[in-house]
């Protein structure tokens, strides 16, 4: 068996209620896009790229998931720590930040039934009877609450003791992923624009305080793996046909959580400070503009760096 057969084509799994957790989402995305693009066709001039690039960075998260839960990633995380923390990442950290960077939510909306949507709408966003369903999902949606859910939903699932009955039982296995998911979603909601949530942090160069915490909280828990004296995790050790080390796995498991962790929170701190400086200048012109004493003069747009 070559490396490309025993690796990338072989231990393909399938996973009914992923695939529909999965693929209702989906399904409605192009539903609501179809119907979208139908409707713009109509007036708007407007370019489609932008909705395009959209679709394909939801495409992108969504394809994350299934790779993380179907593939042989997921088959070999059972007998490599460093695989596990791969497919751990990309579950709370690289699919959830795509998905709302993408902003799916008013096409995933748009795809259901208009009478459908109408209800939902008089029901969750006027009714009074769904008031205590409001206060619950401002309490979710507070920042506050995303930084506090993910970082101890981490540290949580990765106890030695939880770990090794995730491995052991499949239902806290799933359970173990969905929360992964969840709490990355609610955390990259508040590190990101994503439309029509209005971000609950801001100007945006207050979101460095999260996202520099949340990196160096995954660095601590990188370096209390990686710098053990022993092993972890039990489950790991004793694989027949493993050829790598316990402690050797579980140090590269370590350094996978180190690098791959760090990039997405890296660009998001680079996204949200050339965001706020570039709405800065953009307020000192505006600024410039009103208290210009001479109306003959013309305002040139002053360039940061450069006057």
């Amino acid at each position: 068996m070559t490396f490309v057969d025993k690796y990338l084509l072989s231990h393909w799994g399938f996973d009914p209620i992923f695939f529909i957790l999965t693929g209702i989402p989906v399904v409605l995305y192009v539903i609501g896009y179809r119907r979208l693009e139908a409707t713009i066709a109509r007036g708007s001039k407007r370019s489609p790229k932008r909705r395009r690039l959209n679709a394909l960075i939801f495409g992108s998260g969504i394809a994350i998931l299934v790779l993380a839960v179907m593939s042989p990633v997921d088959y070999w995380s059972d007998t490599y720590f460093w695989v596990h923390m791969f497919q751990h990442v990309m579950l709370m950290v690289y699919a959830p930040a795509l998905i709302v960077i993408s902003a799916p939510w008013l096409v995933i909306y748009r795809g259901l039934p208009v009478k459908w949507r109408r209800s939902l709408g008089r029901t969750f966003l006027v009714s009074e009877q769904t008031s205590i369903l409001r206060s619950i999902g401002n309490f979710f949606m507070n920042p506050v609450f995303g930084f506090l859910f993910f970082n101890v939903d981490m540290y949580f699932w990765h106890f030695p003791a939880v770990l090794d009955l995730a491995e052991r039982n499949q239902v806290v296995h799933n359970f173990m992923h969905f929360f992964f998911v969840v709490s990355g979603m609610l955390l990259w909601i508040h590190l990101v624009d994503s439309h029509p949530i209005r971000p609950r942090i801001y100007p945006e160069i207050k979101r460095i305080v999260p996202i520099f915490f949340t990196t160096v909280l995954s660095w601590i828990l990188a370096m209390i793996m990686g710098f053990a004296s022993v092993p972890f995790y039990s489950v790991y050790l004793h694989i027949p046909g493993k050829t790598l080390s316990g402690m050797a796995d579980q140090e590269l498991g370590s350094a996978v959580l180190w690098v791959l962790c760090m990039e997405p929170f890296t660009y998001a701190a680079i996204y949200n400070i050339r965001k706020w400086m570039s709405r800065e200048a953009d307020f000192d012109y505006e600024l410039e503009k009103l208290t210009t004493k001479s109306s003959n003069n013309k305002v040139k747009k002053r360039i940061p760096g450069l006057s």
